[in-house]
C-alpha cells in the first residue's frame, strides 16, 4: 500500500478490496498520544517519539520521512509507555491492524516488546489484547535476519463504534523498538501473502530446494494456490498446491517440487504465488512476490566471528565483558568466536582502535560483531544468540595465517595473511588486515584497578567456572586483576591494506599479504595471539577471521595450518571432507556424546549425518598430522 500523506484518512464506503479505515505513517508528526516514563537517568520523558533515523539499533524508516520509536534502550527493565490513536469509528465489519516493526538481535534475550490493544477508552483499563511482537529476532515471532517485518492482528469480530488502538511498549533494557506504517483495514476476502523464502543468500553449487512460507491474510480459507519460481529470465517452474486448509492468519510452509541446480555465479531468484482458490480474486497482489539475490559458490567455508568490545578499567559495568568473553571462548573452543577488548581511557588504550570503535558504539560496555552496525551487549545472554545469528551467515572468503615467524632478538613478528574465495569474482573489493591481541595483561597502580558495580550494588555475575564477580570487591585491585583479549595493534590499519586483494580473484587461489610488527618489551610474547581478518570494503564489515597463537618455540618459526575442511555447512545430512591425507571423523553432540564415528575418509569423501537430529554438532577430524574441531549445523 502506498504511504498516505495525511496523518489519518477516514473512509465511509467499502468496496471489494481491503479498505483503510485509518492510517499513520509518522512522516510529519507522531500523531498518536504517548504517555511518559522515567528513564534510567531519573528523567521523565515521553516513552514514544517520532524520529527520522534510529540508533541502538541503527535503522531508517521503512519508507517516508519518519517512524515511531519506543525508547527501551534508556528505560530500565519493566518500564512501559503507551502510544494511543485518536478515536476511530468502525462499522461492524471484520478489521485488522497492520504495522511494520524493525527486528534486531542486539541484546538478543531482552524481551523488549510491543503489545497491541483495542479499547473503547483511550487507556488500557478493560482493553482487549490483540497480540504482541518482541524486538529481538530470536524471540516470538522468530525472524531470520535484522530488518523490517510486517505484522497484523485481527480486531474482535464485527467491531462497531468509536475505539482506540493502543500500542504498549515494554522495556527489558535492550535496544529501542521502531514502528512504521500503522493502518486499520477491513480484512479482505482473499489475501494470500508470500511471507518468506528460506533459501540462503549463499548456496553451494548443488541441487537446491526452493522453500518458503505463505500466510493467509484474508477471510476465506486457502484451499489451493500456485507456487512459482524463476531464476533471472529462465524457465518458470509452477506447482499447484491443493487440498490445503489454511485459515485466516495461519501459515503454510512449502517446498517446491522442482529443485534448482545452479552453476557458480550470482543470480536473481524470483518466487511468487498466484491463482488462489482456483482463480478467485486476490485483494492485494503487492505481497505475493519476493526477489532475492543468490550467490552460488564452489564450497562453504568455515567461519569465525569477531566481537570487538569497548571497555575500560573505569567502567563498573564492564566486568560483564570480562565474563562474557571468557564464557564465549569456553562455549566455542573450536575457534569460531574471537574476542578483542578495545580499551578506552585506561593504560591499555590503543588510540586508533578506540577512535574507530567510538563510531560504532554509544556507551560502555558495548560492542559489535564483525563490525555490523548493531550494538551488542557483552553479557553472555546477549552475546550468544547474536553470535549464532552472525555465525550462520555464509562467508564468501576464508582467511588464514599459513606462515608466521618470531625473532626474539629484534622482537619482530612476521605473518602472512592469506585469503581464498569461494568463486571467481571480476570486481572484488576486499582488504586484508591483522590484529595483535594480548592475554594475561597485569599492571600496578590504581589505573589498573577494575571498577565493579556488581560488587558495589550487590548483583550476582557468575562465569562458567563458578566465580561470582560480585564477591571480588569494588574496585578489583590491580594485584588481583588479569586482562585478556587486549587489542594491542592494528596491522594494516582499522580498514586493512588497500590493494592487498586484487580486483579480479579466482576460486581457491591464495592471495597473501605479509605484515611485520615489532612487539614492545612491555608485552609478553608468550601471551600474544594473531588475528587475521578479511574486510569487505563495500560494507566495512569483517567477512571472516582466524586466530592463532604466536609461536615462539623457535627463533624464526614457520607454521603451516592443518588443511581440513568440511562442507556444505549448514547441511541437510551429506558432508564432504577436504583433507590432504586420510582422516578419522568423530561427530559430537551438545552433551559431549560421540554420535557418529568413521575412519579412513579420503579427500572429497563424504559422511551421511541425515539420521541425526537437527541441531549443532562438533566434528573432530584427525590423522597423524594433527586434529581440528569444527562446528556444523544439521538442518
Amino acid at each position: 500500500m502506498k504511504k498516505i500523506t495525511l496523518l489519518f484518512l477516514l473512509f465511509l464506503a467499502y468496496q471489494s478490496k481491503a479498505q483503510v479505515v485509518a492510517s499513520q505513517n509518522f512522516d510529519a508528526a507522531l500523531g498518536w498520544t504517548s504517555t511518559t516514563v522515567v528513564n534510567d537517568s531519573g528523567t521523565t520523558v515521553p516513552g514514544w517519539s517520532r524520529v527520522t533515523a534510529g540508533t541502538s539499533p541503527t535503522c531508517t524508516p521503512f519508507s517516508g520521512a519518519g517512524m515511531a520509536k519506543f525508547d527501551s534502550y534508556d528505560i530500565t527493565s519493566g518500564g512501559s509507555a503507551t502510544l494511543t490513536s485518536p478515536a476511530i469509528t468502525f462499522a461492524g465489519l471484520e478489521y485488522k491492524v497492520k504495522f511494520k516493526m524493525y527486528r534486531d538481535n542486539g541484546y538478543g534475550t531482552s524481551a523488549d516488546n510491543v503489545a497491541v490493544y483495542i479499547n473503547s477508552a483511550a487507556n488500557l483499563t478493560g482493553a482487549t489484547l490483540l497480540g504482541t511482537v518482541n524486538r529481538a529476532l530470536g524471540l516470538s515471532p522468530v525472524e531470520a535476519t535484522e530488518g523490517w517485518y510486517p505484522y497484523s492482528f485481527n480486531l474482535p469480530s464485527a467491531t462497531t463504534g468509536a475505539k482506540y488502538i493502543i500500542l504498549k511498549g515494554t522495556s527489558d533494557y535492550g535496544d529501542n523498538v521502531f514502528i512504521d506504517q500503522i493502518s486499520l483495514e477491513q480484512i479482505p476476502t482473499n489475501d494470500p501473502q508470500l511471507k518468506s523464502i528460506s533459501i540462503n543468500s549463499f548456496v553451494v553449487n548443488a541441487a537446491t530446494p526452493i522453500s518458503g512460507t505463505i500466510t493467509n491474510l484474508g477471510l476465506n480459507t486457502i484451499n489451493s494456490i500456485d507456487i512459482n519460481w524463476q531464476v533471472d529470465s529462465g524457465t518458470i517452474h509452477t506447482q499447484t498446491l491443493s487440498g490445503l486448509n489454511v485459515v485466516n492468519n495461519q501459515s503454510y510452509n512449502f517446498t517446491h517440487q522442482d529443485q534448482w541446480n545452479p552453476l557458480v555465479g550470482q543470480y536473481s531468484l524470483n518466487v511468487w504465488i498466484s491463482n488462489v482458490n482456483n482463480g478467485s480474486t486476490d485483494s492485494d497482489t503487492t505481497n505475493n512476490q519476493i526477489t532475492k539475490t543468490i550467490t552460488v559458490v564452489n564450497e562453504i567455508f568455515p567461519k569465525a566471528v569477531v566481537y570487538e568490545e569497548g571497555t575500560g578499567t573505569w567502567c563498573g559495568w564492564c566486568v560483564r565483558g570480562h565474563v562474557g568473553l571468557k564464557d564465549m571462548y569456553h562455549n566455542h573452543a573450536d575457534g569460531s568466536f574471537i574476542g578483542v577488548a578495545v580499551h578506552n581511557g585506561d593504560p591499555m588504550v590503543l588510540a586508533e582502535y578506540d577512535t574507530a570503535m567510538s563510531g560504532l558504539i554509544t556507551g560502555y560496555p558495548s560492542g559489535v560483531l564483525n563490525r555490523v552496525a548493531s550494538e551488542i551487549d557483552p553479557g553472555i545472554d546477549s552475546l550468544e544468540p547474536s553470535f549464532e545469528a552472525e555465525f550462520n551467515k555464509t562467508p564468501l572468503a576464508k582467511v588464514s595465517i599459513p606462515n608466521q615467524s618470531w625473532n626474539p632478538t629484534t622482537r619482530q613478528i612476521s605473518l602472512d595473511v592469506e585469503a581464498k574465495f569461494a568463486l571467481d569474482l571480476a570486481s572484488a573489493n576486499y582488504n586484508l588486515a591483522a590484529i595483535i591481541v594480548e592475554d594475561g595483561v597485569v599492571g600496578t597502580g590504581t589505573s589498573y584497578d577494575q571498577h565493579n558495580y556488581y560488587s558495589s550494588q550487590g548483583i550476582d555475575l557468575i562465569d562458567w567456572e563458578g566465580i561470582n564477580w560480585r564477591n571480588l570487591g569494588s574496585p578489583i585491585p590491580a594485584a588481583n586483576m588479569v586482562y585478556n583479549h587486549v587489542g594491542r595493534a592494528l596491522l594494516g590499519g582499522y580498514a586493512g591494506v588497500s590493494g592487498s586483494v586484487p580486483t579480479s580473484v579466482t576460486y581457491n587461489t591464495p592471495y597473501t599479504y605479509t605484515f611485520n610488527y615489532t612487539l614492545p618489551t612491555t608485552q609478553f610474547e608468550n601471551n600474544i595471539k594473531l588475528v587475521a581478518i578479511v574486510i569487505d570494503n563495500a560494507t566495512s564489515q569483517i567477512v571472516n577471521a582466524k586466530e592463532v597463537a604466536l609461536n615462539t618455540t623457535l627463533s624464526v618459526n614457520s607454521v603451516t595450518e592443518t588443511k581440513f575442511n568440511i562442507y556444505p555447512n549448514p547441511t541437510k545430512g551429506l558432508v564432504y571432507i577436504n583433507t590432504l591425507n586420510p582422516v578419522s571423523i568423530d561427530v559430537i553432540d551438545v552433551l559431549g556424546k560421540v554420535v557418529f564415528s568413521t575412519k579412513n575418509i579420503n579427500n572429497a569423501g563424504n559422511i551421511d549425518l541425515s539420521s541425526l537430529q537437527k541441531g549443532v554438532y562438533l566434528v573432530k577430524i584427525s590423522n597423524e598430522s594433527g586434529s581440528e574441531i569444527k562446528k556444523i549445523i544439521l538442518e
